[in-house]
């Protein structure tokens, strides 16, 4: 009602300049007389005036100084339960522990990157036989332990063995001797395994091409609940393998506390082999491309 009130000098403007200057002298006009006079009787201002006020009430009003609404900026992506990008420009050894054998290196570096300033490089720079290079992280948090996603940013160069090559596992305590799931090559492709190290065996799939000299984005996702592994590239689905071993197919593994990124040479590798990793992530969902 109060926004009617405020409203009435407006509305008697209105009137005023549809019937003319001022209102009616008092008077009593004949019918014919009251339809041909330019002028507004009292009674139609008073009709008009109720009508306009009752459709005030029952209409929002509009607010007096309220700014438009922003639009709503998207919500920061929660930090994943465990992720490295090596922004701090080496290895945390409150996280990572090394394990290297032969020639080979692991250095964090800021010549070739994904994202940010630093990579981890892990080189072989000579032809080399069965030897490997891994940073290891141990405990994983405890929502991870049967069914997990990770994301990393890769760069292969310039070829990769031809001979199964391991370059991320994820499994038990005490590697060498423990069982894993692994991302791995063969013959220039894709391979998804499960290993066991403990009584011996795997079960391995062969996939599509694996990309070389040029970073590409690598998610996977590993379930022991039943074993299962998928793998996308820059986004797209490559390898969908569920596992058997020994006539079971779930709780192969036993639980995922470990984790490794580096690479494990399975036969002989003729060339030197440079291995980058970026923005390294682990979560109980898929988590994405870097934003």
């Amino acid at each position: 009602m109060a926004g009617c009130i405020l409203r009435i000098p407006l509305i008697l403007d209105v009137l005023r300049e549809v019937g003319g200057r001022g209102y009616p002298p008092p008077q009593s006009p004949s019918l014919s007389q009251e339809y041909a006079s330019p002028m507004i009787s009292a009674r139609s201002i008073r009709f008009v005036l109720f009508a306009i006020c009752i459709g005030l009430i029952f209409a929002p009003a509009p607010r007096v100084g309220a700014a438009a609404q922003p639009p709503r900026s998207p919500q920061p992506q929660a930090k994943p339960l465990f992720s490295e990008d090596f922004e701090s420009g080496a290895i945390d050894k409150s996280v990572w522990s090394e394990d290297v054998t032969g020639d080979n290196t692991i250095t964090v570096q800021r010549d070739k990157v994904a994202h940010g300033k630093y990579a981890l490089l892990v080189r072989s720079p000579v032809a080399a036989m069965r030897t490997h290079a891994f940073i290891m992280a141990k405990d994983l948090p405890e929502a991870l332990r049967h069914h997990l996603f990770g994301r990393a940013y890769v760069y292969l160069a310039p070829v990769v063995p031809d001979r199964h090559t391991v370059f991320i596992m994820t499994g038990t305590a005490g590697w060498p001797k423990s069982k894993f799931l692994e991302v791995a090559t063969a013959h220039n492709n894709f391979q998804t395994t499960f290993t066991n190290d403990v009584d011996g065996g795997e079960d391995w799939h062969p996939g599509t091409p694996i990309p070389l000299g040029r970073w590409f984005l690598l998610e996977w996702e590993f379930n022991d609940q039943p074993d299962r592994e998928t793998l996308w590239v820059d986004g797209e689905k490559i390898m969908d393998t569920p596992f058997t071993f020994k006539g079971a197919g779930t709780d192969l593994v036993g639980g995922f506390t470990d984790v490794a990124f580096g690479f494990l040479f399975r036969g002989a590798a003729p060339d030197p082999l440079d291995v980058y990793y970026d923005d390294i992530a682990l979560d109980t969902h898929r988590i994405g491309p870097v934003k």
